[in-house]
């Protein structure tokens, strides 16, 4: 209600501002008009009326030019404010009509649909990709959903000091991946301190000084839209 509101307000003020600039130039056109011809008629008056007449018109011509300005002003801001919204709208339509699913998603390390954070480059998740592949679970984040997947990247894995090898030969993949997908979509305004079940079981969620943990991994970057659920971008893997 509130944006229809504003909306409204908007339009009502270019469309004010619109009618008040018609209004001015018509008024400009017409009192240059009489003061042209008060200047004919005071040139064979008294010299008494001709100065009357002189004194009139800067006051005249000031209140006008005023006016213009002002409609002028608020008809360019609500045309503006018209164009924003539109765009909008269109930014809108064009991501959901491009939906993509997690398993589009994780591969995409460049091109438009990459995922940064901060100021770092486009996030690659290949050595998640090799672990749900190996523990089986691509075809479960191709379900309909929603699921809420808190996606590592190879920078955590990194700063976990797991290698790609390390993360294949682990005797509790399957578990250690389950346990970054939970069924539902929890977007951050979610968050809070509490123990959400993972389909690998138990995992604690805190906010901290660094920001949102699960267990002992921050969230890096949260709400990533995906089709069938939502991603949230790990710094660390959430370990057992």
């Amino acid at each position: 209600m509130p944006s229809k509101m504003s909306g409204l307000m908007l339009a009502g003020i270019a469309a004010y501002g619109t009618s008040t600039v018609y209004t001015a130039f018509t008024a400009v056109g017409g009192g240059l008009a009489g003061l042209s011809t008060g200047r004919s008629v005071s040139n064979r008056g008294t010299s008494s009326s001709s100065q009357q007449s002189s004194r009139s018109e800067p006051s005249f011509g000031t209140s006008t030019t005023g006016v213009c300005v002002l409609g002028a002003a608020a008809a360019a801001l609500g045309v503006a404010a018209a164009g924003r919204r539109s765009a909008g709208r269109q930014g809108e339509v064009s991501r959901a009509a491009n939906p993509r699913k997690f398993n589009e998603q994780l591969p995409c390390s460049s091109g438009p649909f990459s995922v940064t954070v901060g100021k770092a480059g486009p996030s690659s998740f290949s050595i998640l990709i090799a672990g749900l592949e190996k523990a089986g679970l691509t075809s479960a984040l191709d379900g309909d959903g929603p699921f809420t997947l808190f996606a590592p990247d190879d920078k955590a894995f990194e700063a976990a000091g797991l290698t790609a090898e390390a993360v294949l030969a682990h005797p509790d993949l399957v578990t250690i991946l389950k346990m970054h997908v939970l069924p539902g979509a929890i977007v951050a305004k979610g968050f809070k301190n509490q123990t959400v079940e993972t389909l690998g079981g138990p995992v604690t969620m805190r906010k901290g000084v660094k920001g949102v943990m699960m267990n002992k991994a921050v969230i890096n970057k949260a709400d990533v839209e995906i089709a069938n659920g939502i991603m949230h971008i790990l710094g660390g893997v959430i370990l057992p």
